[in-house]
């Protein structure tokens, strides 16, 4: 049986994304800059328009707007954690906001959760019973999912991987984290740009990037001992980067554990929160 169409939305710290997901296949998307620094009204502005063009693309009304954002996601209210990344969100009313607009209902999680759900159901980790996925992008989350069920805490806050060790790991194995520690050292670049500049064999860029694994790969293996997920699964835009996730591998493999710490690269990449949100909302 084919199901209805979800709209999804998935809102991060760089960028909007839109689709309409049947089943667990993006047939249509549309995707726009986050006005981050503007504050949350011109993000739900913003991305209030890409839903509207999604909307006006699909044939049938779809079922509801699966929601997945950045930030503390708690009775469709969103709240930053980190909040040089996202300012002035303190419990914004996203939810509501985009109930009201278009009249569907609404179903909300943090971003990282939706992407770990889909990786789940439908990407690199459905043939595993427990699957922990983390993304390294704009900053670090995460969100682990146990037979089928995603642990979202009591107040929706497990999974936050960048902000254990009193958020120190995003402020160094990040995305932003990368790019910001190379100005500091007086080069402007992007964190794609500082990886390739590792890869090329820059001795200064390659210590960042080394520095941001093995940070990485000590939280990893705390959650290794707290939950032992069979796999983990890398994503975001720095976490699927082939030598950063080559880093990640190779730095856990120095590690000394009872058992192998699996890591592979999401399967869904870009689309993990959109299909995963979609789903999750699909289930609730």
């Amino acid at each position: 049986m084919t199901l209805p169409v979800v709209l999804a939305l998935d809102i991060g710290g760089t960028k909007l994304a839109a689709a309409l997901v049947r089943d667990a296949v993006v047939v249509a998307k549309a995707v726009a800059p986050t006005p981050a620094s503007e504050g949350p009204e011109a993000v739900a502005a913003a991305a209030l328009a890409l839903v509207r063009k999604l909307l006006d693309q699909s044939a049938s009304r779809p079922a509801c707007l699966a929601l997945a954002t950045a930030g503390l996601v708690s009775k469709g209210r969103v709240r930053a954690l980190s909040r040089d990344l996202m300012p002035g969100w303190d419990g914004f009313p996203l939810a509501a906001r985009l109930e009201e607009a278009i009249g569907l209902p609404v179903r909300a999680l943090n971003d990282a959760q939706a992407a770990a759900y889909g990786e789940a159901a439908h990407g690199a980790g459905k043939e595993s019973g427990s699957v922990f996925f983390l993304t390294v992008s704009t900053g670090i989350g995460g969100g682990f999912v146990n037979d089928g069920a995603l642990l979202a805490g009591a107040t929706g806050l497990a999974g936050h991987l960048g902000h254990t060790r009193g958020g120190v790991l995003e402020r160094v194995s990040s995305g932003t984290a990368l790019a910001r520690r190379a100005l500091e050292l007086g080069y402007r670049q992007n964190a794609r740009e500082v990886i390739e500049s590792a890869k090329a064999g820059q001795d200064w860029a390659v210590r960042l990037v080394d520095d941001a694994a093995m940070a990485l790969a000590d939280v990893l293996l705390d959650v290794k001992f707290l939950l032992d997920p069979e796999l983990f699964v890398s994503g975001g835009s720095t976490g699927l980067n082939p030598y950063y996730l080559s880093a990640l591998q190779s730095a856990l493999q120095l590690r000394d554990v009872p058992s192998p710490v699996r890591i592979t690269p999401a399967l869904l990449g870009a689309d993990a929160g959109l299909i995963g949100a979609a789903a999750w909302a699909r289930a609730h």
